[in-house]
């Protein structure tokens, strides 16, 4: 951390003093923050923004994707990264992968039913279908909507704390979606979607899922926004070998990987202070391990 932390301060103090030539009237630069999706990974933003905290940088602009929206989200509600370091180390990260009722909450029949049923199949005109996705995500909902409760009257989110925006894609047109309005839990919730994992959320008539399918590090938007310096932080996944793919989720994030590893390059050109943490020992779904 304290690395990471000279690292920041230098980049930082190097680009504003920059900016500064080239900004008339002795305006403050505007700075963008753009953090990537990564799932499991995305939990990484959280060291990076208590590094910017403890340096004193306002954040001017915030948008993400998939985990990197989740936790801009609640940064430009208002949370610290102190803060949000704290709500993390105590989530129940099980729950976040599937739908969850504590147990204690249950009657007797339910714990028996969910010791006999391991996946409930839904019957359409008494056809079985197989389930959307493994979890419907109310769990995540539920959390999200507790935590920004004192922000529940904004629908406005250029009127946030931070304005801020999201990445979600449409799953009918396979076009990217900005979501910059709204009920901020249910937004943060579609952009990271992830598809087979979780079950798309319509918004405005709009199915949507994961904005990693199409935008997993949306710096042009920040930049149209009027940043003058852009730090980007990149959790996102290299290319993996065979045998290091794990699983149905493993696969379907590899596939996505390959349009965006593609685009990163000219992504990382317009990012002015490119972060990419080492985390490559973690998994999309290693919530537990990561800190």
């Amino acid at each position: 951390m304290r690395k990471l932390f000279l690292f920041i301060s230098l980049l930082i103090l190097s680009q504003i003093s920059l900016g500064q030539e080239i900004i008339q009237e002795n305006k403050k630069p505007k700075i963008g923050l753009v953090l990537s999706g990564g799932g499991a990974k995305g939990l990484a933003h959280i060291g990076v923004l208590k590094v910017i905290d403890s340096l004193g940088i306002k954040i001017d602009y915030i948008g993400g994707t998939s985990m990197g929206a989740i936790i801009g989200g609640l940064y430009a509600s208002g949370y610290t990264g102190n803060q949000l370091d704290s709500i993390f180390k105590n989530v129940d990260t099980e729950a976040l992968i599937q739908d969850y009722v504590p147990r204690s909450s249950k009657s007797f029949y339910e714990k028996r039913n969910d010791e006999i049923y391991a996946l409930t199949l839904p019957f359409d005109r008494f056809k079985i279908g197989l389930p959307k996705a493994l979890s419907k995500g109310m769990y995540n909902y539920n959390l999200l909507s507790r935590l920004t409760k004192h922000v529940a009257h904004v629908k406005d989110f250029n009127q946030l704390p931070i304005p801020y925006f999201c990445i979600a894609t449409n799953v009918e047109t396979g076009k990217e979606v900005i979501l910059n309005g709204g009920i901020l839990p249910q937004v943060m919730i579609a952009s990271g979607a992830i598809p087979s994992l979780y079950n798309p959320i319509e918004i405005d008539g709009n199915l949507l899922v994961d904005g990693g399918v199409v935008n997993n590090y949306p710096i042009e938007e920040i930049r149209r926004k009027g940043a003058d310096i852009i730090i980007g932080v990149d959790v996102q996944d290299d290319l993996k070998a065979r045998e290091d793919l794990k699983g149905a989720t493993g696969v379907l994030v590899q596939i996505t990987n390959f349009s965006m590893i593609e685009k990163m390059e000219n992504k990382r050109k317009l990012t002015d202070i490119y972060l990419k943490p080492d985390i490559k020992n973690y998994s999309v779904l290693s919530l537990d391990s990561c800190e």
